[in-house]
């Protein structure tokens, strides 16, 4: 049997690429918006490109006051309004333009229903939202494989959460394909 020996967050990463894997065979194309370099690189493409000023509106809520190695915003946390302050200063970015943004996420929506139209030869995938559920005939094997890992991965990291619920898809595992299930031992 292989063995691998990873950090849990290179774990993690195996976890998010095996999801990809898995959805882009069940014919989920949309899923690439949840790729880290397509959803920064949109936001980048309608956001400032100049440096900060009092006034500007940032991720971390409105500049109120910048200083020598930190930026005050204020903005709401769950707390209600409230200032911050931030030294990680070349972390805190503009804003984007979120409906632009937006308008440029359906835009790729679509685009993934017409991929999935033209390999389908069917229509019923053009919203961009319709796709095969795990269990289609036509899904291959390995994604289903490549769904049970992530269930065992996912279940396992639930193992060791102390404030974990039993009402969340990680609290179970029910394996949906076929041949010998997979062990995941984390930190």
């Amino acid at each position: 049997m292989a063995k691998i020996e990873l950090t849990n967050d290179q774990l993690h990463l195996i976890q998010r690429a095996l999801d990809l894997y898995s959805r882009i065979g069940i014919l989920q194309f949309w899923t690439i918006l949840d790729h880290p370099t397509i959803d920064n690189v949109i936001e980048k493409r309608f956001s400032l490109d100049r440096p900060l000023e009092v006034g500007d509106r940032t991720l971390r809520g409105e500049v109120i006051e910048i200083g020598d190695g930190w930026i005050k915003t204020r903005g709401s946390w769950g707390n209600g309004e409230e200032i911050r302050e931030w030294t990680d200063v070349d972390s805190v970015k503009h804003a984007p333009d979120w409906s632009k943004v937006h308008e440029i996420r359906d835009a790729i929506r679509i685009l993934g229903g017409e991929i999935a139209c033209q390999a389908t030869g069917s229509d019923n995938y053009r919203s961009g939202n319709a796709s095969y559920g795990i269990h289609h005939p036509d899904v291959d094997e390995s994604c289903r494989q490549a769904f049970d890992i992530i269930q065992v991965i996912r279940h396992e990291f639930w193992k060791a959460n102390p404030d974990r619920k039993t009402i969340t898809v990680d609290s179970s595992i029910h394996f949906t394909s076929i041949g010998p299930s997979v062990k995941v031992k984390i930190d």
